[in-house]
Protein backbone atom coordinates (compact mmCIF):
# COMPACT_ATOMS: atom_id res chain seq x y z
CA UNK A 1 0.00 0.00 0.00
CA UNK A 2 1.07 3.12 -0.57
CA UNK A 3 0.69 6.40 1.11
CA UNK A 4 1.63 9.80 -0.25
CA UNK A 5 2.88 12.20 2.23
CA UNK A 6 4.16 15.91 2.23
CA UNK A 7 6.97 16.72 4.00
CA UNK A 8 8.78 20.05 4.73
CA UNK A 9 10.39 20.66 1.84
CA UNK A 10 7.12 20.66 0.15
CA UNK A 11 7.67 17.74 -2.45
CA UNK A 12 5.88 14.67 -1.96
CA UNK A 13 6.91 11.11 -1.36
CA UNK A 14 5.48 8.27 -0.91
CA UNK A 15 6.32 5.38 1.54
CA UNK A 16 5.05 1.55 0.91
CA UNK A 17 4.14 -0.46 3.84
CA UNK A 18 4.79 -3.82 4.42
CA UNK A 19 1.43 -4.88 5.72
CA UNK A 20 2.42 -8.71 6.01
CA UNK A 21 5.38 -8.09 8.54
CA UNK A 22 3.75 -5.15 10.28
CA UNK A 23 0.59 -8.21 10.50
CA UNK A 24 3.64 -10.80 11.74
CA UNK A 25 4.60 -8.55 14.59
CA UNK A 26 1.15 -8.18 15.85
CA UNK A 27 -0.36 -5.07 14.71
CA UNK A 28 -3.93 -4.70 14.08
CA UNK A 29 -4.95 -4.82 10.11
CA UNK A 30 -8.33 -4.61 9.08
CA UNK A 31 -7.50 -4.67 5.06
CA UNK A 32 -8.08 -1.42 4.02
CA UNK A 33 -5.59 -0.17 5.89
CA UNK A 34 -3.82 3.61 5.70
CA UNK A 35 -0.92 3.53 6.95
CA UNK A 36 1.60 6.11 7.79
CA UNK A 37 4.79 7.70 10.15
CA UNK A 38 3.63 10.67 12.76
CA UNK A 39 5.43 12.87 14.34
CA UNK A 40 4.56 14.55 18.22
CA UNK A 41 3.98 18.00 17.78
CA UNK A 42 6.72 19.11 20.12
CA UNK A 43 9.59 16.58 19.75
CA UNK A 44 8.94 14.94 16.58
CA UNK A 45 9.16 11.76 18.33
CA UNK A 46 8.16 8.53 15.71
CA UNK A 47 4.69 6.86 15.62
CA UNK A 48 3.45 4.11 13.26
CA UNK A 49 -0.50 5.49 12.52
CA UNK A 50 -3.18 3.36 10.99
CA UNK A 51 -5.85 6.08 9.82
CA UNK A 52 -8.43 3.44 8.73
CA UNK A 53 -8.55 1.48 12.73
CA UNK A 54 -7.26 4.91 14.40
CA UNK A 55 -4.66 2.43 15.54
CA UNK A 56 -1.55 4.72 17.16
CA UNK A 57 1.54 2.58 17.51
CA UNK A 58 4.22 4.32 19.69
CA UNK A 59 6.89 0.68 20.38
CA UNK A 60 8.31 -0.39 17.57
CA UNK A 61 9.73 -3.40 19.30
CA UNK A 62 6.60 -4.33 20.71
CA UNK A 63 3.35 -3.99 18.78
CA UNK A 64 0.80 -4.96 21.67
CA UNK A 65 1.89 -1.49 22.84
CA UNK A 66 -0.23 1.08 21.26
CA UNK A 67 -3.54 3.44 21.95
CA UNK A 68 -6.67 4.85 19.66
CA UNK A 69 -6.28 8.26 18.20
CA UNK A 70 -9.96 9.29 18.68
CA UNK A 71 -11.48 12.63 18.59
CA UNK A 72 -12.65 14.33 21.74
CA UNK A 73 -10.14 11.50 23.69
CA UNK A 74 -7.04 12.55 25.62
CA UNK A 75 -3.93 10.98 24.28
CA UNK A 76 -1.59 9.89 26.20
CA UNK A 77 1.94 11.40 27.70
CA UNK A 78 4.54 11.29 24.18
CA UNK A 79 6.23 8.33 24.89
CA UNK A 80 9.96 10.44 23.61
CA UNK A 81 9.21 13.71 25.58
CA UNK A 82 6.74 12.93 28.00
CA UNK A 83 4.53 15.51 26.89
CA UNK A 84 0.50 15.70 28.00
CA UNK A 85 -1.19 18.08 25.68
CA UNK A 86 0.66 16.93 22.37
CA UNK A 87 -0.86 16.23 18.86
CA UNK A 88 0.39 14.62 15.61
CA UNK A 89 2.57 17.77 13.89
CA UNK A 90 1.40 19.20 10.89
CA UNK A 91 4.96 18.81 9.35
CA UNK A 92 5.41 14.95 8.15
CA UNK A 93 9.01 13.45 9.04
CA UNK A 94 10.63 13.88 5.72
CA UNK A 95 11.62 10.27 4.01
CA UNK A 96 15.42 10.10 5.01
CA UNK A 97 14.11 10.64 8.74
CA UNK A 98 11.47 8.17 7.93
CA UNK A 99 13.57 5.64 6.71
CA UNK A 100 16.67 6.11 9.31
CA UNK A 101 14.13 5.91 12.51
CA UNK A 102 12.49 3.49 14.25
CA UNK A 103 9.94 2.75 12.32
CA UNK A 104 12.09 1.84 9.13
CA UNK A 105 11.38 -1.97 9.27
CA UNK A 106 7.56 -1.43 8.16
CA UNK A 107 9.19 0.05 5.08
CA UNK A 108 8.53 -2.50 1.78
CA UNK A 109 11.22 -0.79 0.45
CA UNK A 110 13.36 2.27 0.73
CA UNK A 111 14.49 4.71 -1.70
CA UNK A 112 18.33 6.69 -0.39
CA UNK A 113 18.04 10.23 -1.48
CA UNK A 114 19.25 13.69 0.25
CA UNK A 115 16.42 15.75 -0.90
CA UNK A 116 14.84 16.26 2.52
CA UNK A 117 18.24 16.31 4.35
CA UNK A 118 18.67 20.11 6.07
Amino acid sequence: MSIPLDFDAGLAMSLTFDVEIISDRGGNICGSDRFSIEACSQCQGQYLYNDELKDVYFDPEDMSRHFFKIEGMDLPPCRYCGGLNWQFSSNLPGQTVVQTGPWAWVLKSRVFTFDDID
